[in-house]
């Protein structure tokens, strides 16, 4: 039976707008080849991720799905690393143009989520901004 906690269900799923485009605004960008990553703090007790690949790099829709599983299998096993908070949304951009392993990908979230987790002062609190 597997370990509920390790799932990745839907509400870690970025989806609003407005909060997408608030990371891309506000938020912090960090870089590790092939993947570019947008985060900001959130209010929520859990972290949230957007997956992205962009159509321009891979026409065929079997090659964007590819990736976006392998990477979304990978942060699903590492993504313990960010259950203690502060918590983040994340934007994973995946900007290569060769399709990777899963191996080296499951690599290299791990190595950009334990940068964030540096990145982010323990007692931080996100400041709450005006909507408009």
């Amino acid at each position: 039976m597997e370990n509920t906690s390790n799932r990745f269900v839907k509400t870690e799923r970025l989806s609003s707008k407005t909060q997408i485009q608030q990371i891309f605004d506000k938020g912090s960008v960090l870089f590790l080849h092939p993947l570019k990553i947008y985060y900001q703090l959130n209010e929520d007790s859990f972290c949230r991720v957007l997956i992205t690949v962009p159509k321009r790099l891979y026409k065929k829709a079997v090659d964007r799905n590819l990736l976006k599983r392998r990477i979304r299998e990978a942060y699903r096993l590492n993504k313990e690393q960010l259950s203690t908070g502060p918590f983040v949304d994340i934007n994973i951009v995946y900007i290569s143009g060769e399709i990777l392993e899963f191996k080296l990908l499951n690599n290299k979230i791990s190595d950009v989520l334990a940068k964030i987790k540096k990145s982010i002062p323990v007692g931080s609190v996100p400041s709450v901004s005006d909507p408009d």
